[in-house]
């Protein structure tokens, strides 16, 4: 399993929404997206009610194309990681939609989050800048304890990137529009299958020997990166940016990887299961202990007497054809029936104990209208700070005019 966040997160809500659910794209006729989890129309509304800039978090985990995965499989990946995403959050203060896709030919679950806490409205990021660190747990629990393949596994490394890691390219293909080779292009490939044929015959070793290699060629070395290296012609000035592979820092050639029995590889994942379940854990209390200090749940605050308490319901008697009412015996609140004593009227003419009855039934209401009441006003306040908030806002973002 794999997990990326993408890095788009600005504008309405309807454009990353409609890309998870609507079956219009190539090759969604045969096998259209299911939602699995929230409501679209809901998550868009609250993307748009956002007014900050970054207003949504978007991602997917992928897997290979040869695992098949379970719905109950999905259920446990779903709430394992919104456990790690909404740590200490309750269940009304966050939003997130999950979809499933397959029409790639890979089973992908792509999940998209309003960056906004309910209770407060403040922003709230689920994947924030180093989101890898605690994510980078959760992808490995899975992966050991499923036995599925893992992006960190040194036997899957490549020495050159696929076609399909274009994404635009590859778009492009699925979607039967045709992309001409540009003059870069031919140029890319002339060189990298320079570099290829030289790894094959064991004259490129190491990174160092690929910057000679392309220094030898008269091309000037740009920049280097993490995992590229960009280069100049010195003739056209055009620049050129290798990906990936043997274009990687560290990167050594893959040696023959040694066969390990099946009882070594279930004692490994064994291991690493033991190890990575209690990091797991503690990766979410940290997170858990950071949100209940920013995002404390407004409702849970207030006390005790001034939560709202709606009366319950008596179950209405079940009557049976074959029987009359006589034979139901009468229900009271809080003791026996007490029967007034014959004759004895009051003012009201009413019998004896109903005019207790009925106030009692009153007050009790009158209460509770008293709870909606205070209720209604508190959420008119909690509104109308936050509309003050919001003017404020933009008070202080408007440009000030000099005064002449």
């Amino acid at each position: 399993m794999l997990m990326k966040v993408f890095p788009h997160g600005t504008g309405e809500g309807d454009k990353p929404s409609r890309y998870l659910v609507c079956p219009d794209y190539p090759g969604r006729d045969t096998a259209p997206p299911q939602v699995l989890r929230g409501d679209p129309a809901m998550t868009r509304a609250l993307v748009d009610s956002i007014e900050r800039r970054w207003k949504f978090t978007s991602g997917v985990l992928s897997w290979h194309p040869d695992e098949k995965i379970s719905e109950a499989q999905e259920e446990e990946v779903m709430d394992a990681f919104e456990r790690v995403a909404f740590a200490g959050l309750e269940a009304d203060q966050r939003n997130i939609l999950w979809v499933r896709h397959t029409h790639a030919g890979h089973h992908e679950l792509h999940f998209l989050i309003p960056r906004l806490e309910l209770s407060s409205g403040k922003d709230f990021n689920a994947c924030p800048p180093g989101w890898q660190k605690d994510f980078a747990v959760f992808r490995d629990l899975f992966n050991w304890r499923e036995g599925w393949a893992r992006p960190d596994d040194p036997a899957r490394a490549r020495d050159e990137l696929p076609k399909k890691a274009d994404l635009f390219k590859a778009r492009m293909a699925r979607w039967g529009k045709e992309i001409r080779e540009s003059d870069r292009d031919r140029a890319k490939e002339v060189i990298h299958t320079f570099l290829k044929e030289k790894v094959t015959r064991g004259l490129v070793r190491n990174r160092e020997d690929v910057l000679n290699a392309l220094k030898e060629q008269g091309l000037r070395i740009n920049r280097e990166g993490r995992d590229y290296i960009s280069v100049i012609a010195p003739d056209s000035g055009m620049k050129m940016r290798f990906r990936g592979g043997f274009y990687a820092r560290g990167w050594t050639p893959k040696a023959a990887p040694k066969e390990k029995s099946e009882e070594k590889k279930q004692e490994t994942a064994r291991r690493m299961v033991a190890r990575l379940q209690p990091a797991f854990e503690r990766v979410i209390e940290k997170r858990a202990a950071c949100n209940i200090k920013r995002y404390p749940a407004k409702w849970n605050q207030l006390p005790r007497e001034e939560a709202l308490l709606l009366p319950q319901l008596q179950e209405d008697t079940i009557h049976d054809r074959n029987r009359t009412d006589a034979d139901t015996e009468p229900e009271t609140d809080g003791g026996e029936l007490q029967c007034p004593a014959d004759g004895l009227q009051h003012e009201d003419r009413r019998t004896g104990g109903q005019t207790d009855a009925a106030s009692d039934g009153t007050s009790h209401v009158e209460e509770i209208v008293h709870r909606c009441q205070r209720s209604v006003q508190q959420l008119a306040d909690l509104v109308g700070d936050l509309e003050k908030r919001r003017i404020e806002r933009e008070r202080q973002s408007r440009p000030r005019r000099r005064m002449r």
